[in-house]
């Protein structure tokens, strides 16, 4: 009788000790990543279209969110870097391959804050925007040339254009062009601004310089002029496009533009998929990260 009570004490214990393993291992395998706190920008492959991540002190900002077909990657995405909730979240201008998966990005995670322009589009994913802000309870604000969003390690999105000089009749003149500062170092996104909206973005800012720039309109041959190249300087070019696009994005006079600036380091998502640049070390240390 003791030697079979002993036998099932024993059987209770060896079960309660793999089952608290079991537990752990799930717990173990189940524990989300954790956001860095460290600053970066992720400008992310989402095929022809435009979606950039600013991180800093595990606070995160999107700026655009690609097109319909990227969205589950998207989100998929920023789930895997640890991201719970966005710090803000930015519509540079309402075109599908911007605002895209915004929809699906507002629904997976709480959004602090949201951006966009006042101009508007009749299309799906417009709609679906919308629709997601108001289950969200979140606020759109339409920001102004000078208006800044600080993070809480310093770093900032300052907001540049577009200014009142620049046409409503072009959506992607009316793109919202932001500055992104973190220490010395400066991320200029240019959405998909045009030449137009350059010359008034110069005109207002005639000092303004950056270390990387994410190109505007993916490339296209009607952005990056050579009065910006020349006055910003950057070091670092960024184009967002898909493989093999439709629009024979980037354009051969971009591309001769950028090298002609001086800008050596320039590189493009359909290539190198998602480019991943730390502004913790210095300029000179930048990395690359697919």
């Amino acid at each position: 009788m003791k030697k079979r009570l002993r036998l099932i004490l024993s059987l209770v214990a060896a079960l309660i000790l793999a089952l608290d393993g079991g537990l752990y291992l799930l717990d173990h395998l189940s524990a989300g990543r954790t956001l860095t706190e460290d600053t970066a920008v992720h400008f992310i492959d989402v095929g022809q279209g435009d979606a950039t991540l600013l991180l800093s002190g595990r606070q995160a900002v999107l700026v655009d969110a690609g097109t319909p077909e990227s969205a589950d990657a998207l989100v998929g995405y920023l789930h895997g870097l640890g991201i719970e909730r966005l710090y803000a979240a930015v519509a540079t201008h309402p075109h599908a391959d911007h605002i895209g998966g915004m929809a699906q990005v507002l629904d997976a995670f709480p959004v602090e804050h949201f951006y966009m322009g006042p101009e508007t589009a009749s299309t799906a994913v417009y709609a679906a925007m919308l629709d997601a802000l108001e289950r969200g309870g979140v606020h759109p604000t339409l920001p102004a040339p000078g208006d800044e969003l600080v993070f809480d390690s310093g770093a900032s999105l300052l907001f540049l254009g577009p200014d009142d000089d620049v046409s409503k009749r072009t959506l992607n003149d009316r793109s919202l062009i932001t500055l992104f500062r973190a220490g010395e170092q400066r991320v200029l996104l240019m959405g998909d601004a045009e030449v137009p909206a350059e010359q008034s973005l110069l005109a207002h800012q005639p000092l303004l310089t950056c270390d990387i720039l994410k190109v505007g309109h993916h490339g296209s041959d009607t952005s990056s002029s050579d009065e910006l190249l020349r006055t910003i300087q950057p070091s670092t070019a960024v184009i967002s496009c898909g493989l093999d696009n439709d629009y024979g994005h980037p354009s051969a006079q971009t591309l001769r533009r950028l090298s002609e600036a001086g800008v050596d380091d320039v590189r493009t998502t359909a290539e190198a998929g998602t480019v991943v640049i730390s502004l913790d070390p210095p300029s000179s240390d930048k990395e690359n990260a697919a």
